[in-house]
C-alpha cells in the first residue's frame, strides 16, 4: 500500500455535551502513517476519536473512509459493523470486560476483526512483557499492566484506522519505547492510518516525524 492508499475524511463533524460546544465544523483528510492529534486539555480530542471510533454520535456531519478498490465505507449511512471491522480504537481509559483475562480478551477480539493478526499477539506480548499476566482477570491488573494489553491488541488488530488516546499513559520507559517503535515501523510501512492523541511524541526522536494536527479551543 501506498501513503496515499487510505484516506479518512472528515466532514463538518460537531458535536456537544448539553452544556458546552467540543467539536464544531470540523473537517480535514487523514493519511495513512501517524497523525499525532495535537491541543490543549478539553478542545475535544478524546470526543473526536471516539466519534470516529463510532462510540460517540455527531450532532451533524460524518466521516468516510476510502481505500483503492474497495467501496467507501460511511460512519453513518453504512453498517456500524461494518465500520467497527476497519476501526479499532484504544481508549485512555481501562479495558472494557474486564472480567476476562488477557488470553481471553485478545479471543475475543479475533472474533470481531477480520484481520486480527494471532502471531502478532504473541509477538507484542512477548515484548511488553505480559507473560506472567496472562491468566489474570484484566480487572487485578495494575493500570499500566492493562495498557498494555490493550496496545497488544491495537498493534494486532489488523484495521486500516488505529485510533490511540494517551497511549504512553502509565507506561514504564521501557514499553513506552517499544510502542513509539512500533509506530515509526508504522509511520514507514504506511499500510494503515494511525490517527493518535497524546502529550507526548509518538515516534522516537530520531525517526521521521509524525504529520501533526492541532484541534484549536
Amino acid at each position: 500500500m501506498t501513503a496515499d492508499a487510505i484516506t479518512l475524511q472528515l466532514d463538518q463533524l460537531a458535536f456537544a455535551w448539553p452544556d458546552r460546544v467540543v467539536l464544531s465544523r470540523c473537517s480535514t483528510a487523514l493519511k495513512a502513517g501517524i497523525t499525532w492529534l495535537r491541543g490543549p486539555n478539553g478542545v475535544g480530542k478524546s470526543t473526536l476519536l471516539r466519534l470516529l471510533a463510532g462510540v460517540l454520535r455527531p450532532l451533524q456531519g460524518t466521516a468516510r473512509l476510502l481505500r483503492p478498490g474497495q467501496p467507501a465505507l460511511d460512519l453513518h449511512a453504512d453498517s456500524p459493523l461494518a465500520w467497527r471491522h476497519a476501526v479499532f480504537w484504544c481508549g485512555p481509559g481501562a479495558v472494557a470486560y474486564d472480567h476476562l483475562n488477557p488470553l481471553d480478551f485478545w479471543s475475543f477480539l479475533h472474533g470481531l476483526y477480520p484481520d486480527w493478526q494471532p502471531l502478532a499477539v504473541v509477538r507484542h506480548a512477548e515484548a511488553f512483557g505480559l507473560g506472567p499476566h496472562l491468566d489474570r482477570p484484566l480487572a487485578s491488573l495494575s493500570t499500566g499492566t492493562q495498557r498494555k494489553v490493550w496496545l497488544v491488541a491495537a498493534l494486532s488488530a489488523g484495521t486500516p484506522v488505529r485510533l490511540l488516546d494517551e497511549p504512553l499513559n502509565a507506561l514504564d520507559d521501557e514499553a513506552a519505547a517499544y510502542l513509539q517503535d512500533q509506530l515509526a515501523q508504522a509511520q514507514e510501512e504506511r499500510s494503515a492510518l494511525w490517527l493518535v492523541a497524546s502529550h507526548e511524541a509518538p515516534l522516537p526522536a530520531d525517526s521521521a516525524p509524525a504529520r501533526e494536527w492541532r484541534l484549536a479551543p
